[in-house]
Formats: C-alpha cells, sequence, structure tokens
C-alpha cells in the first residue's frame, strides 16, 4: 500500500507534570472506507519508540496505511520523554503515564475506547491496566513477547536480577542505552552479547537491522522498576505499592479480547511462560499466535523479531492487523 501518511506529534502531560512523548501517524486523506480504531503502540522495559517505528520495518506505518489511527508513546525515561530525577516503577506507569497516555489518544482520536499493542513490558502494562479498569477503555489488546507469570522456565529476567544484585544500593539506573551501543559494534557478526542475545534470534533480523535497533531503540531501566519487576517471582507474581496490588489474583477478573503472540526462540517471554499466561486468561476472548520452525515458520523467533525481523511482516503483522480490526467501531468522544 501506499497511502500517504501523516506523522505529528500530540500533547500528553501526566498529573505529576512530566511530559511524555507520543507520536501519531495516520492516512493524511480521510478514510473511504469505516474508520478503523485507534491504536496505542507501547513499547517495553529499556526500549523506546524505535521499536514500533524502525525505518523499512515501521508497524506504525503498517497499520497507518489500513486505515489504523496510531500512536507511539514513551514512557517517563526513554526517548523524547522527560527523565524525573526521582526513583519510579510500575507505580508511576500505571498511575500516571499510561493514564495519561490513553486520555489524551481517546481526545486527539475522538474515540471513546482504543486498542494496545504492547511489546514486551508494555503488553504487560496494557494488562494490568485492563486488571485494574475492568470497564475502562481498552477495546482490544495484543501482547507481543509479553507474559504474566515468568517464574516456570529460564527466563532473561533472571539476568536482570543478578545485574541488580550487583548494582546494590549506589545504582540509579542500569545504563542499557550505553551497553546496547557497546553491543552494536559487534552485532550480527561476532560473539553474541547479552544485549543481542536477549532481543534477537541471529538469522531472523539483517546484521544491520540489529547494529542499528542496539545503537538507537534503547533506554536506562530506573533500578526501583527493576525491584518491582522481580516481584514476578513471588507466589503472587507481579504487584506494585508495596505489595497493595498483586495481579496474579486479578487474572481472573480480566476481560479484555487479547491476541498473546509468542515466539520459539524468546529468551524473556519462553514458551513456558507464554503457556502459563494463557491459563491465566482463560476467562476473555483469547487467542495464542506462536512464531518458529516448530510452529510452521522458516525461520525461529526471538524477543525483538516479531516487529523488526525478515519475516516479521509476512508472518506476524497479519496476525495483528486482523486482531484489530475485528474491533467494534469506536465513537466520537471528549476527555477532560
Amino acid at each position: 500500500m501506499n497511502a500517504e501518511l501523516l506523522t505529528t506529534s500530540i500533547r500528553c502531560v501526566t498529573t505529576d507534570g512530566i511530559q511524555l512523548s507520543v507520536r501519531r501517524t495516520r492516512a493524511a486523506a480521510p478514510p473511504t472506507q469505516p474508520a478503523r480504531p485507534a491504536v496505542v503502540l507501547q513499547h517495553g522495559l529499556g526500549a523506546n519508540g524505535l521499536t514500533f517505528t524502525f525505518p523499512g520495518h515501521s508497524l506504525a506505518q503498517h497499520l497507518a496505511e489500513r486505515g489504523f489511527d496510531c500512536f507511539v508513546p514513551e514512557l517517563r525515561g526513554a526517548g523524547g520523554s522527560d527523565r524525573p530525577k526521582r526513583p519510579y516503577g510500575l507505580d508511576e506507569y500505571l498511575e500516571r503515564d499510561i493514564p495519561a497516555i490513553v486520555d489524551a489518544v481517546r481526545l486527539a482520536s475522538g474515540r471513546e475506547r482504543v486498542c494496545w499493542v504492547g511489546h514486551s513490558m508494555g503488553g504487560i502494562l496494557g494488562m494490568f491496566y485492563g486488571m485494574e479498569r475492568t470497564d475502562g477503555p481498552i477495546e482490544r489488546l495484543v501482547a507481543i513477547g509479553s507474559a504474566l507469570d515468568y517464574s516456570p522456565g529460564k527466563t532473561a529476567f533472571r539476568e536482570l536480577r543478578r545485574a541488580r544484585w550487583m548494582a546494590g544500593d549506589w545504582l540509579r539506573e542500569i545504563p542499557l542505552g550505553r551497553l546496547a551501543r557497546l553491543n552494536a559494534l559487534v552485532a550480527g557478526r561476532g560473539p553474541i552479547l547479552p544485549a543481542e542475545r536477549t532481543n534477537f534470534w541471529r538469522g531472523n533480523a539483517e546484521p544491520a537491522t540489529v547494529r542499528r535497533f542496539l545503537a538507537r531503540g534503547f533506554a536506562p531501566i530506573s533500578m526501583r522498576l527493576l525491584d518491582d519487576l522481580d516481584t514476578t517471582f513471588s507466589p503472587r507474581g507481579f504487584s506494585r505499592s508495596g505489595g497493595r496490588i498483586a495481579y496474579l489474583p486479578r487474572a481472573k477478573d480480566y476481560r479484555i479480547p487479547t491476541c498473546l503472540i509468542g515466539g520459539s526462540r524468546d529468551p524473556q517471554c519462553t514458551p513456558l511462560a507464554l503457556d502459563a499466561t494463557a491459563r491465566l486468561l482463560l476467562e476473555t476472548e483469547l487467542e495464542v499466535a506462536r512464531f518458529g520452525k516448530a510452529y510452521g515458520q522458516d525461520e525461529e523467533y526471538g524477543h525483538v523479531d516479531f516487529l523488526v525481523g525478515r519475516r516479521a511482516r509476512d508472518e506476524v503483522w497479519p496476525t495483528i492487523v486482523r486482531w484489530l480490526g475485528a474491533g467494534v467501531p469506536p465513537h466520537r468522544t471528549s476527555v477532560s
């Protein structure tokens, strides 16, 4: 498709005064067919908006060409968003950033309800938000490489636990952006270092793509956020606010129609973690889409390959388009 697209920025300020970067991509001309939903494309842990806007592999552009109104936000501390001096974690994301993003998208798009596509932690945040607001404005959700329970099997999250322990109390954040840029020097052609290994399956992404993504696609990780995410290994699973809000017990109340996308060689969201999450969401409309050689594809899939992999456009993205397009046409609204 060669639809002319318009990319702009929208205003998004949280209740504690943090300015968040939100880029909007949509067709420049009014659609000739009924308008498709507004879609939030939310990056994951230690990442930024490049996840969904990578040149030549832009899911935002792909969806906009098909009539979706796409919004790519960056959470506090990432990309073009403000970087707070105070520590932040899941409380700030769920109580400040996500509500501000959803309200800003609803206001800009004129839609009462929106769709959500989250990669990694971006998918987790969407599901958490849906558990906390069971009558909320998210209409349909796609979670890419995301799980609600990372305790089964071996996961790269355990490596983050070790990094947190080594950092002690003196380091405010893990400089993932800098580490990834160093990895970019040899990615795709030299030794497989942690930043590449935990995000890509070598063979399913062009080496130049991997190097460019590692050089530009990552941001620092707040230590308090790591502490929050470490709760996934506790008996009650992910929790925040000092354990007051726990998510595994809330999964039974989750009702957003959800598509879980997982990969055969994803070291972060392993097949076991995906299976555990699917079992938690049996009370909602659910599809589990798996990618890799065992599922009929020609190559294995790592954590970011769903978005910038050689075959992602033809193998993965049609599932996302179909799932989002199945939603009820949205209605106009105003947001206070």
